[in-house]
């Protein structure tokens, strides 16, 4: 009696070790991908205006080489069950383009704009970058992930190019877990910051960010996604969505108001940068 007992113990540790044993590798599998080095440089090395010191970058460099290191070696592409879910591409690709900019600028430092790394905007068309073993521009990350397959107009007040006109870089990094947030926190502040947007309501004028001029057919199609009532200016009716109540009140007093844009200021947005008064002008990149 005492042998079966003894048996049947064993039985069931066997079987338990092997159930472990057959779980582990699929434990490993869908772990999520880790953006801890990317995050540990925006704390370090960007500041609360989202500039970044590409100096001290370029001197201690270490997390942002072994994050340009994971990028090339997986993505939500080469491994899909790695990015299950549309925030962790999201994240992914957000990440993955800030940090290919700031790499890009570092290798070359100094520059005293993103432009000086290609002719007529060619850092963005034309240089390629390696992401999950595979070769992409700027523009075909923002254009065939981003805006295309994972249709996020959010994402251009996420995603930074290196200059003083973009959207502020955040100090942390976008993960599954907190994509949503960060997507709102980034919309909400930029289309509320004063260089972006100034109501003229005697004139019946507002200015707005060019990127809401780049990129209106994303913004249009959200609109016309969640069916958002519209007073017939589609860039006037997005920020809207995302003004704070003093600036909705001032856009609902106009009457088919006049759009002008900011000009675009290409100026490095590195943390010793001193703003021009007046913009250089700028084209799409």
């Amino acid at each position: 009696m005492a042998a079966r007992n003894s048996n049947w113990k064993t039985n069931i540790l066997l079987t338990a070790s092997a159930v472990l044993l057959w779980a582990a590798p699929a434990r490993a599998q869908a772990q999520e991908y880790s953006h801890a080095a990317w995050d540990r440089l925006l704390k370090k090395y960007v500041n609360e205006e989202g500039r970044v010191d590409y100096e001290a970058v370029r001197g201690q460099r270490a997390d942002l080489d072994i994050y340009i290191r994971q990028i090339a070696e997986r993505s939500p592409v080469s491994h899909p069950k790695e990015f299950s879910s549309r925030d962790s591409q999201l994240a992914y690709w957000i990440n993955a383009y800030n940090a290919l900019v700031i790499h890009a600028v570092v290798d070359e430092w100094p520059v005293k704009s993103v432009r000086d790394l290609g002719k007529l905007y060619g850092f963005f068309w034309r240089k390629k970058f390696t992401a999950g073993g595979r070769k992409y521009t700027l523009n075909g990350i923002e254009g065939e992930f981003l805006r295309k397959q994972l249709a996020e107009p959010r994402i251009h007040f996420a995603i930074v190019c290196a200059a003083v006109s973009c959207p502020r870089l955040q100090r942390e990094a976008y993960t599954a877990e907190n994509t949503e947030r960060l997507l709102e926190e980034a919309t909400r502040f930029y289309l509320n910051e004063p260089r972006n947007l100034k109501v003229e309501a005697g004139a019946n004028r507002v200015t707005l960010p060019r990127i809401l001029t780049w990129y209106k057919e994303d913004f249009e199609a959200y609109l016309k996604n969640k069916r958002a009532p519209t007073t017939g200016h589609v860039l006037v009716d997005y920020v809207k969505v995302y003004a704070n109540e003093a600036n909705r009140r001032a856009l609902e007093s106009l009457r088919k108001p006049h759009v002008d844009d900011f000009e675009y200021d290409w100026t490095i947005n590195d943390v010793r940068t001193v703003v021009a008064r007046e913009p250089a002008k700028g084209q799409k990149p």
